[in-house]
C-alpha cells in the first residue's frame, strides 16, 4: 500500500511545451523512512474547482518495503502534465513538511523583455 514518504527536500517547477499546449514538469526530490521504496510518484491532488491560492497540490508517495530497517533514504519522482490556466505554482507534500515552488511561463518574460 503506497504511503507519503518523510521528508521533501527539492521542488522544481517548470514549463515546456508552447504556448498553445503548455505542459507542466515537476520533478522532486525527497527522504524516505527506509531503504528499498518503489514505484514512488507524484500524485496531484484532484480538485472540483481551482484553488484559490492558484497552487496544485501532489503528494510524493511510494510503496514502503515490509520488512527494511529505519534509516532514511533518497527518493526522487517526476510528472508531467497539461498545465491549467489558473496555476501559478506547486505544493508537493511529504509527511514532515511541505515544498511551494512558482512556475513561470517561458514567453512570458520574453514578453516582458520585448515590451521594455
Amino acid at each position: 500500500m503506497s504511503e507519503l514518504v518523510r521528508e521533501i527536500v527539492e521542488v522544481n517547477a517548470s514549463v515546456d511545451g508552447d504556448e498553445e499546449n503548455p505542459v507542466l514538469v515537476v520533478e522532486v526530490e525527497g527522504l524516505a523512512p527506509t531503504a528499498g521504496w518503489t514505484n514512488v510518484r507524484l500524485e496531484p491532488h484532484v480538485t472540483i474547482t481551482p484553488p484559490d491560492d492558484g497552487v496544485q497540490d501532489f503528494d510524493l508517495v511510494g510503496d514502503r518495503p515490509a520488512d527494511a530497517a529505519e534509516a532514511l533514504s533518497e527518493v526522487e519522482a517526476a510528472w508531467e502534465g497539461p498545465l491549467e490556466d489558473w496555476c501559478i505554482g506547486v505544493r508537493v507534500h511529504g509527511i514532515d513538511n511541505l515544498i511551494e515552488d512558482e512556475i513561470f511561463e517561458p514567453w512570458d518574460e520574453d514578453d516582458e523583455s520585448e515590451a521594455a
